[in-house]
C-alpha cells in the first residue's frame, strides 16, 4: 500500500506542494464510477480552509 505522501505526489502533477481542484478532479475521474458532481463535492469537502487548493494535511485528513 502506498503512503499518503506518495498518493499526494501522484495527484500533485505540477509538484507545487498543493493539489488543485483540476488535479484532484482529473485523478478522481480516472475511475469511471466517479461523476463530475462527486469529484466537485470531494474537492469542496477536502479544502477545509477554502483557499481553493488542497494541502498535504487536508489530503491526509481526507484519506483517513
Amino acid at each position: 500500500m502506498r503512503s499518503a505522501r506518495e498518493q499526494f505526489d501522484e495527484i500533485d502533477t505540477d509538484h507545487n506542494g498543493y493539489i488543485s481542484p483540476d488535479e484532484l478532479k482529473t485523478y478522481l475521474m480516472q475511475n469511471p464510477k466517479v461523476s463530475e458532481a462527486n469529484a466537485k463535492a470531494t474537492i469542496q469537502y477536502a479544502d477545509e480552509n477554502s483557499d481553493g487548493r488542497i494541502s498535504f494535511e487536508e489530503f491526509s485528513d481526507l484519506i483517513r
